[in-house]
């Protein structure tokens, strides 16, 4: 609590400095001004059941959209979410990161793009979603077990990035973004057309967008950051036809980008890794690039989606979704692999390729006032094949299944909701033995039920409570079972354990939510018992090869329990000033060993306090300050570097939406580590070797037409 009170004072400090002139007495506020600027931000930000009757009412949901949802244009999905309180991303250097709920991350976070289970090698913390956040309109988080809607894997919780609905009354329309950072010079441009005919193709819409991202070597605080470029390329199409009992929409994207990895990770032998761990700037060049050269990791991911549903008379509805999705990731080290032919050199170290078909189809129940609910069947099918002059993973086939039912029962302010899911999986995987070199397979079948129950109350108009309790389990990963060698990206080397069973989950939720004209306030509270945790351990050792000294890390498997809280409350002051703070928590213990569990988010605190204009729209100026923790609650001697200190960081934004004939131009200004503040982040990977990301200013631009 020393800490929220620094965070407090700090901000008390500078409310003077830097509002003086803005601060008025003011009786009286009409309700248009009153209302709009940041009760309308805190909307954006907490949602509660906001979508479709069939969806988790019970569970804790947080969504970003609209303004709150620009000012993150140009960050990748890991940093887009850090906003909410409880989300954090695990990264991997500058440009690699994914989003972590209460302290989880990889295969325990879902993500459906667009509707469809997100699949790739998202094996750890060195590969980042396969996704474009341009073309997410909203952004849905839902904070605890939701296995028995979304299916297995879903321990901490679910992202769901949502388009923007299709157009049905303008023949042509769109919006173009442009963003530009001084941190890596980096720019970026997302296009976005759309349409609906109309007239004789009445019930046809369509929607074609596309992104271009280019970055040169990042900055920390006093240095460059050594190949860390990076390229990306992406889009995607969308066709729809839709009648008033039935439609059917196709939608196709492509992800494409090439990340070079820190050069600084690569060290040829122990004395030198060691010292490298030791020193506190790199000895890599110092210089800005655009080039990337190896090592680096390029990677292109498809998705097709076919999607229909049909409405009957008594309002019941069928939908059916179908996706199929090919990832292919290529990874090149630092060192050219010995051959005499060149065009066999330049081939990458590492190449898998995965290949993953889905299907849901599910039954929504006629609308009730008192009862609704949904029942439906998943099912995927998945290979691996495996590519590359040296061994990681082997190769791979899967098929899962299940079934679900959710029902929900409603009494006047009283929701009451259960559910109950069936999920089958069966795993072979084909190795070649080392010395006899023939090929062989290995089979697993994992098989689980989960259920959920839970409640939501409506107290009164300004106050609701939400509580759930929920199972949720997940099968081991490949890479948990059979990973063996260098992984690049991660610049560790890894071995994995075949005997590994499911992970199995109980999480509880509270969440209570206090909302007013002028103050917001909520409160989630979260157990997590995870029976069978599977991790990957430092072993404090390392391995030595021809390609360099990697540390080791070592997969195994303990029985854990995380617990947690994430606050937040936002106030609106005199003079069109609201203050918001927010606060995460999370308490990890590993309790096969009786200590805490490594690689747990430190306590995080958010102060911001924010100015509105309501005679210019969406008009704000704001300031926030950011304080990390230290992470004490770590083992002794349970890495390779102990837990960095911890950090505070100024970030400052401006911004206002201008009238441009019939057009809005939306501007967005921000700065972020204002005062260039050298620091480590606890959950970078590449703190082992450098410094985090120094100041960089940000400009974000949209016209919509």
């Amino acid at each position: 609590m020393n800490s929220i009170s620094l965070a407090g004072r700090a901000f008390i400090a500078l409310f003077p400095l830097i509002f003086t002139q803005n601060l008025r007495a003011q009786n009286r506020r009409d309700t248009t001004n009153d209302k709009p600027r940041d009760t309308t931000a805190l909307h954006e930000i907490v949602v509660k059941g906001h979508r479709q009757s069939s969806a988790l009412t019970t569970a804790t949901t947080n969504t970003l959209s609209g303004a709150t949802l620009l000012q993150t244009r140009g960050a990748t999905l890991g940093e887009t979410l850090k906003s909410i309180p409880g989300l954090n991303s695990i990264q991997t250097g500058p440009s690699i990161s994914k989003p972590v709920i209460h302290g989880l991350h990889s295969n325990r976070v879902l993500i459906l793009n667009n509707g469809v289970r997100q699949e790739g090698q998202q094996w750890g913390s060195e590969h980042a979603p396969e996704i474009d956040p341009f073309t997410a309109q909203q952004i849905t988080i839902i904070k605890g077990a939701a296995s028995i809607r979304y299916g297995a894997d879903a321990l901490a919780g679910v992202v769901l990035l949502e388009p923007p609905a299709l157009p049905t009354d303008k023949p042509l329309g769109g919006e173009l973004n442009l963003v530009a950072a001084s941190n890596g010079r980096m720019g970026a441009t997302s296009g976005m057309l759309e349409g609906a005919p109309g007239g004789a193709l009445e019930g046809l819409k369509w929607r074609a967008q596309g992104t271009l991202k280019r970055a040169g070597n990042f900055k920390t605080a006093n240095y460059y950051l050594d190949n860390t470029a990076l390229f990306e390329g992406d889009f995607s199409g969308t066709a729809a036809y839709e009648r008033k009992r039935y439609g059917i929409t196709v939608y196709y994207s492509q992800f494409n980008n090439k990340l070079g990895i820190f050069s600084g990770s690569h060290v040829g032998n122990e004395t030198d890794l060691y010292t490298a761990f030791a020193r506190a700037k790199p000895i890599t060049p110092d210089v800005f690039s655009y080039g990337i050269n190896r090592s680096y990791q390029q990677v292109y991911h498809d998705l097709l989606k076919l999607s229909a549903w049909y409405r009957f008379k008594n309002t019941s509805s069928l939908e059916f979704i179908f996706g199929r999705q090919k990832d292919l990731r290529k990874e090149y080290d630092v060192d050219l692999p010995y051959n005499p032919d060149p065009a066999l050199a330049q081939l990458p170290q590492l190449s898998f390729q995965i290949k993953t078909h889905t299907a849901d189809l599910i039954y929504h129940q006629p609308g009730n006032k008192k009862i609704d609910g949904m029942i439906g069947f998943s099912g995927s099918t998945q290979g691996n094949v495996f590519r590359g002059i040296r061994y990681l993973v082997p190769n791979f086939r899967n098929y899962s299944g299940g079934l679900f039912a959710i029902e929900k029962y409603h009494l006047n302010k009283l929701t009451l909701e259960a559910g109950l899911r069936y999920d089958y999986r069966w795993l072979r995987v084909y190795r070649r033995d080392d010395i006899s070199l023939q090929v062989y397979d290995n089979t697993h079948t994992y098989n689980n039920i989960t259920g959920t129950a839970g409640a939501s109350w409506q107290i009164s108009e300004a106050l609701s409570l939400n509580a759930n309790i929920g199972t949720a389990w997940r099968a081991p990963s490949v890479n948990e079972l059979y990973i063996k060698g260098i992984h690049l990206s991660a610049a560790s080397y890894e071995l994995g354990d075949s005997s590994f069973h499911s992970e199995r989950s109980v999480n509880s939720t509270l969440s209570l939510q206090y909302h007013t004209q002028k103050l917001h306030a909520q409160l989630d509270l979260y157990d997590n018992e995870i029976n069978g945790f599977i991790y990957a351990k430092p072993a404090l050792r390392t391995i030595q090869l021809v390609q360099g000294t990697f540390p080791l890390f070592i997969y195994t498997q303990e029985n854990v329990r995380i617990r947690g809280l994430d606050a937040e409350i936002s106030y609106a002051l005199p003079a069109h000033l609201t203050w918001t703070g927010k606060a995460s928590l999370v308490r990890a213990f590993n309790k096969t060993i009786h200590d805490y569990l490594v690689f747990m988010p430190a306590d995080r605190y958010d102060n911001t306090l924010k100015y509105t204009q309501p005679r210019l729209k969406n008009a704000y100026i704001s300031l926030q300050y950011l304080l990390v923790a230290r992470q004490n609650r770590v083992p002794p001697n349970s890495d390779y570097v102990p837990p960095p200190p911890g950090y505070h960081l100024f970030n400052t934004g401006i911004g206002c939406a201008l009238p441009l004939g019939k057009r809005l131009l939306d501007l967005n200004f921000s700065i972020d580590n204002l005062a260039n503040k050298a620091y480590r982040d606890y959950l970078n990977r590449f703190r082992y070797y450098a410094d985090d990301l120094g100041r960089n200013f940000i400009l974000r631009t949209k016209m919509s037409f």
